[in-house]
Formats: C-alpha cells, sequence, structure tokens
C-alpha cells in the first residue's frame, strides 16, 4: 500500500466560495414580517472542488486543483485559502464572476435561514485550462472531476484528461453525463443516478450510489453480471448533508490510490460521510478519523 503523503491527486472542476454569516435572531423587523439576524461571526471556506481539495489535502496526499474563478476578492479569497493549505492552484481568471454561496445561519440553533448565489455558468476555454494544467508537468495517482456544472469541465477537457492515462473518477451532474464516458468510476448520489439511468447509463467500470441513510450501492459494470454490492448505512444522527458527496469522492480517490479495491473504498468512505453529515456547516474529515475508519484495511 502506498503511504498517504507519497499520494499526487490532481482535482479538476468547478470551484466555489463558502460564505458563512452568523449570528442571533432576537426579534422580527418592523419592516417586514422577516427576523432580523444580529451578526456575531462570519468565515469563509473552500466549496465546489474546493471542498474535495480540502478533504484530501487533510488525509495527507498533495493536491494540484485545475480550476477557474472570477478577477474579483471573492476568487483572490479562494487562491489564499488553497495557498494556505498548501495546494497548488492551476487557476485560470476566466469565470465572469466567482461562485460564491452565502449561507445566513441563526447561530445558537443552527438554523440556515437563507442562501443567496452568485455564480455564472458560462463556459470555460479549454485551452487556457490545458495551458495552465501544462505549465508543471507531473504524474498523478489518480484524477478527480467534481462537476458542478458552472463552466470549468467540457468535452475537450475530458478527451484531454483520458489522454494523461490515470484513472478518474467523477462526481457528475447528470446534464453533463455524456461526457463522462470511459472513466473509472462515477459517484452520483440516488436523485443524480436515477436522472443519468433515465437518460441513459454512463459508459463508466464502476458507479458508486450514495443512497443518504439507505447506504452505498456498488456496480461493477465490468463483469457481464452487472455485479453489485450494498454498503450498509452507518447508524448516525444526520444534521447537514451538505459536502457529504465531496467528501465521498475525495475518500474514494485518496483510497484508490493507496491500493484499496474499490469495495474497500467505498466502505470506508460511506464511514466518513457519516461522519460529515453529523457535522455543522461544510467540513472535512480529519485524518485520524479517515485512519480509524481504514480500520483492517490500513497497514502503514
Amino acid at each position: 500500500m502506498k503511504a498517504l503523503e507519497s499520494l499526487k491527486i490532481l482535482v479538476v472542476g468547478d470551484i466555489m466560495l463558502d460564505h458563512y454569516v452568523m449570528g442571533e435572531v432576537e426579534r422580527i423587523s418592523p419592516e417586514a414580517p422577516v427576523p432580523i439576524v444580529k451578526v456575531s461571526n462570519e468565515y469563509f471556506t473552500l466549496g465546489g472542488c474546493g471542498n474535495v481539495v480540502r478533504n484530501i489535502r487533510e488525509l495527507g496526499p498533495e493536491v494540484h486543483c485545475l480550476t477557474s474563478i472570477g478577477w474579483d476578492r471573492s476568487g483572490e479569497i479562494i487562491e489564499e485559502e488553497l495557498e494556505k493549505i498548501g495546494v497548488k492552484g492551476l487557476i485560470v481568471n476566466e469565470s465572469k464572476v466567482t461562485t460564491v454561496k452565502e449561507r445566513v445561519i441563526a447561530d445558537e440553533r443552527k438554523i440556515q435561514m437563507i442562501r443567496i448565489d452568485r455564480e455564472s455558468t458560462k463556459p470555460i476555454n479549454y485551452n487556457l485550462l490545458i495551458n495552465r494544467l501544462e505549465e508543471i508537468p507531473n504524474s498523478y495517482d489518480i484524477i478527480v472531476v467534481s462537476d458542478y456544472a458552472k463552466g470549468v469541465i467540457s468535452h475537450k477537457l475530458m478527451a484531454y484528461l483520458h489522454h494523461m492515462k490515470y484513472k478518474i473518477i467523477v462526481d457528475p451532474k447528470p446534464i453533463n453525463r455524456t461526457m463522462y464516458g470511459g472513466v473509472f468510476m462515477v459517484t452520483p448520489n440516488e436523485k443524480e443516478f436515477s436522472q443519468m439511468e433515465f437518460e441513459g447509463s454512463v459508459d463508466s467500470l464502476y458507479t458508486l450510489v450514495t443512497l443518504g441513510q439507505k447506504g452505498m450501492v456498488l456496480y461493477d459494470n465490468i463483469s457481464s453480471a452487472y455485479g453489485k454490492a450494498e454498503i450498509e448505512p452507518e447508524p448516525v444522527e444526520i444534521y447537514n448533508v451538505s459536502g457529504a458527496g465531496d467528501t465521498v469522492v475525495a475518500v474514494m480517490a485518496t483510497c484508490l490510490s493507496m491500493g484499496y479495491t474499490p469495495f474497500e473504498s467505498a466502505t470506508v468512505a460511506n464511514k466518513c460521510a457519516a461522519y460529515v453529515v453529523t457535522q455543522v456547516g461544510t467540513t472535512v474529515v480529519p485524518k485520524e478519523t479517515f485512519v480509524k475508519n481504514l480500520g483492517v484495511y490500513y497497514t502503514d
């Protein structure tokens, strides 16, 4: 098995900035029947493919991130956050605006009151992305495609990633399902899987379907019998599902890169996802929790 710190993973996708505004609600506005939030704290975290990056980096591997941001302060914050965690940002400034998701949360009860999105879905120039990737020739253990359909992922970019000859694992958007043909694995949730099956299944070697409180199902699309393995749910109280899919694809990529089988990797990912859904906000799995969940598989 490969050691965690020896791994190098490329994450490609749509990056976002998550902005959390926390406060107390003590009265209703006299201007309209809405609560007034008295702000006590606010902070930023990496979202979208940035949350996949955060999860992988927390576990130890070196991470490069190919993405696009806008010429704005939010984009600058993303670059600063990537630098803080030691991630090489292969970034182009092609987005009209940097995607930002702002959540206002009543702090005492942790109730999300509203979410405000700022985003652009304009397709990003393929040549600029490839040029940025080729500036630093590297070998990777695996490529993660974190697709939020905000413009980074395209047929041309996927073709180039295939040309690099590494395993590709995709956290998909059904609208882009025709782009994922030939990848090693896709990791849709139950709703995404239903949409993709309705429109025509993706030609991947494996499909890992996350089912929330019902666990996961791993489909082996290589065997003629279309093998299916069920992964039992973890007995936890689900508080927040935000970012759980990012955790799954990050843990899968890390475990597969270490040398674990798809089923072993999915079992660990299921346990790690069970951890993040019990946390407030979008969080990552601590390395010690990940290692503990490796259990009998871990030999380092």
